[in-house]
């Protein structure tokens, strides 16, 4: 058996830079997986491995501390040379004569437990066990005590967990994963020299079936832990987390991605049970993924970074020997190999983890290369179905470009300028931040009505970054989408072609264009259901009750309300109504009959048969702009002649976007758009209750005044001309 030699004072679990000066460069993306080797050979262990990196010593690249599927623990010394990677053959670790825990999944950390300056050993074993062995050694030579603390986790933890600050108290916590999926946090509520684990409880209530194993990391270098965490099917998801430790949230995951495109996974590798390890293996300042897994193979995935990524996209644009429309239409290989450095570049980006001087010089890299490339990267048109494959390259290419620095005009300039737009376009992108792809098709017109719609709209309340035309783009647009962080899709037509968008019992038609219709129609998409959400979840949660007050008292909404349909709370009306029969295949038909019998739910909502919009809610507050910004004052009066014919939810749903587009303010912007691109613009004055909600609308001569009940719905309107 073999004691550990370490550095304690030097020791870092690579989950946090070793030198907090020049951090660790993060990335989404990573090479195809290799398998470690050894003195011996490709490395293997008994049955199953957990890895975990630490620096035993100063400048010397980061060695292994391994769990096995049998209950031991095993030291593997680093012995690489350069960009070759290879380790010593394992050694055993010990806690004075014991060398065993358990016979099963083994899971082991290094940590400082009791404050003394000496790395102590943790092991997770036997199923719902962590043993933590104090070193009773040196610094230099540490030596494991026999005895250990002994903390019950949960069950089918087995050698799944991490030791962190989660909660910042300054006290490490334990976190684990498990067989079944679920993450548990146990809370130090001890000393520094004296550890005390409260009971599990559930962790940002994370369960990822199944296998699951956490890793804490700070990965964006924020100065808040992140949570990285690998499953059975193997694949790594990213956590990352946001605000003060008591009130900290944790963002949606996002999985980590092979440099070439795609979801990592590695299962195939592995034979499942991913353990994730983040460490800078090779040395070259970018993060490098580890992982074991159930077989007891080892891989290496090396980190590539955004700037790697944008070496290879230059590199293989030079490679190219004829026009570049023409050889990424007849090379396969050159046109994945470019797509996919962009996606690998918008990984990084979309997950916010490049810091400031890092965007700047991706920045300066990529913005060089329009000028020397413009047959491709500047903007221009191309035959849509023989050079599809480049005009959706140009467009991703320009989306990196645009989102490679914060949103700000002077950052829009700089991209306008390295791009070389011009009139339209060039407006477009400099006021809004606004990418409009359409292979140069567009009209000087169309340019001018987009702008003149888009900057007339509140810009607090959306946030779009692209604007596609599909049917200008050719047949590669849904293969190689743009990848922006938020972007809407809009039809290719001409301007001028009219539509109605009113019913027939509307007081007048509302003639408007329906080019520019269908662009506030998307680009509300990108309102209360997206920005929204957070900017005003009041009224996100109005939208839902106006939704359950059209479709009446047989549909039963979730509580909260936004959660949606109750289903099998709803059947069991239907049934006991005497509308449903009780078997599933005629559900769907008896759900359409019951709508489409009564007048009550053609005319409930403003926008058509409101079973329609309990099946799409997404669709429930984008489609008011269709009425909204084609006539804003005939939507007001329409919703209440609506309502003196007794249906009362279409001024609900009025009130939903006027407050939305108010925000919160004295005033209400008015919008008529007629055929052709013209918009008359106006202003209404708004009166408010103690709560912040309208109670009066006065435009020109018509005046409206409301007054609601308990849910924020309207329980009296009166219209009448001043």
């Amino acid at each position: 058996m073999t004691r550990l030699i370490l550095l304690p004072y030097l020791l870092c679990l690579l989950h946090a830079a070793c030198n907090a000066a020049d951090p660790l460069l993060p990335a989404m993306s990573f090479a195809a997986a290799e398998q470690l080797v050894s003195s011996d050979g490709p490395l293997q262990m008994s049955g199953h491995v957990t890895i975990r990196a630490f620096s035993a010593a100063p400048m010397r690249q980061p060695d292994l501390l391994l769990g096995d599927g049998s209950g031991r623990i095993w030291w593997l010394k680093n012995e690489s040379s350069g960009a070759s990677i290879r380790f010593s053959a394992p050694q055993a670790v010990v806690a004075a004569d014991r060398s065993q825990w358990g016979a099963g999944y083994t899971g082991a950390a290094l940590h400082d437990i009791n404050s003394d300056g000496r790395n102590d050993l943790l092991v997770a074993h036997s199923d719902n066990l962590i043993s933590i062995h104090l070193n009773t050694g040196s610094s230099t030579e540490p030596e494991f005590a026999a005895e250990s603390l002994q903390v019950r986790v949960q069950q089918g933890c087995q050698g799944r967990f991490d030791i962190a600050d989660w909660d910042g108290d300054g006290l490490a916590d334990l976190i684990t994963g498990s067989f079944g999926g679920a993450v548990t946090w146990h809370r130090n509520l001890g000393t520094r020299s004296q550890p005390a684990f409260a009971e599990s409880q559930p962790f940002h209530d994370i369960t990822a079936a199944y296998n699951s194993h956490p890793r804490i990391v700070d990965f964006d270098h924020d100065g808040n832990p992140d949570l990285l965490l690998g499953i059975n099917w193997g694949t790594v998801t990213l956590y990352r987390r946001s605000g003060p430790e008591q009130q900290s949230q944790l963002s949606n995951g996002r999985q980590l991605q092979w440099s070439t495109g795609g979801h990592l996974n590695i299962r195939d590798l592995n034979s499942d049970d991913t353990t994730p390890e983040i460490c800078d293996l090779n040395g070259d300042g970018v993060v490098d993924l580890l992982s074991g897994g159930r077989n007891g193979r080892l891989f290496l995935m090396r980190g590539v970074s955004a700037m790697d990524r944008a070496d290879d996209f230059r590199r293989l644009l030079q490679t190219a020997s004829r026009p570049l429309p023409a050889q990424i239409a007849a090379d396969a290989e050159l046109r994945e190999g470019l797509f996919s450095a962009l996606a690998a570049i918008q990984a990084d980006l979309n997950a916010g983890l490049l810091p400031p001087n890092s965007r700047e010089q991706l920045f300066q890299q990529l913005a060089a290369l329009a000028a020397q490339y413009p047959q491709l990267l500047q903007r221009q048109q191309l035959d849509a179905k023989q050079y599809s494959a480049a005009v959706m390259l140009a467009g991703r290419y320009w989306t990196v470009l645009l989102e490679s620095l914060p949103p700000d005009r002077d950052h829009w300039v700089r991209v306008a300028n390295a791009l070389d737009f011009r009139g339209g376009y060039r407006q477009l992108l400099i006021d809004l931040g606004l990418l409009f792809v359409d292979n140069n098709t567009a009209t000087a017109e169309h340019l001018e009505a987009m702008h003149r719609l888009l900057i007339a709209m509140p810009g607090n309340i959306w946030k779009v970054r692209t604007i596609t035309v599909a049917g200008w783009l050719g047949p590669d647009v849904s293969r190689y989408p743009l990848g922006a962080s938020s972007g809407v899709n809009i039809f290719d037509m001409p301007l001028g072609r009219p539509e109605n968008s009113f019913p027939a019992d509307s007081p007048r038609p509302g003639i408007t264009d329906v080019y520019l219709i269908c662009l506030a129609h998307e680009i509300a998409h990108n309102m209360l259901d997206t920005v929204g959400r957070e900017l005003r979840p009041d009224l996100f949660t109005r939208k839902y009750s106006a939704l359950a007050q059209a479709a009446g008292p047989l549909v039963v909404f979730h509580d909260p309300v936004t959660r949606g349909i109750n289903r099998p709370a709803t059947q069991q009306k239907f049934r006991d109504a005497g509308h449903w029969d009780g078997d599933p295949l005629t559900w769907n038909e008896a759900w359409k009959n019951y709508f489409a019998a009564e007048e009550r739910f053609q005319k409930g909502y403003s926008r058509g048969n409101i079973q329609f919009f309990l099946d799409a809610p997404q669709e429930g507050f984008s489609t008011l702009a269709n009425q909204y910004f084609a006539d804003t004052r005939l939507m007001l009066e329409f919703c209440a002649a609506r309502w003196e014919q007794g249906h009362h939810g279409n001024i609900n749903q009025f009130l939903l976007i006027a407050e939305y587009l108010s925000e919160g303010r004295e005033t209400l912007p008015m919008y008529r758009m007629v055929p052709g691109g013209a918009l008359e613009l106006g202003t209404a004055r708004v009166e408010r209750d103690q709560q912040g909600r309208i109670v009066a609308i006065a435009l020109n001569h018509l005046r409206a005044n409301f007054t609601y009940d308990q849910s924020d719905l309207i329980r009296t309107l009166n219209l009448s001309e001043r």
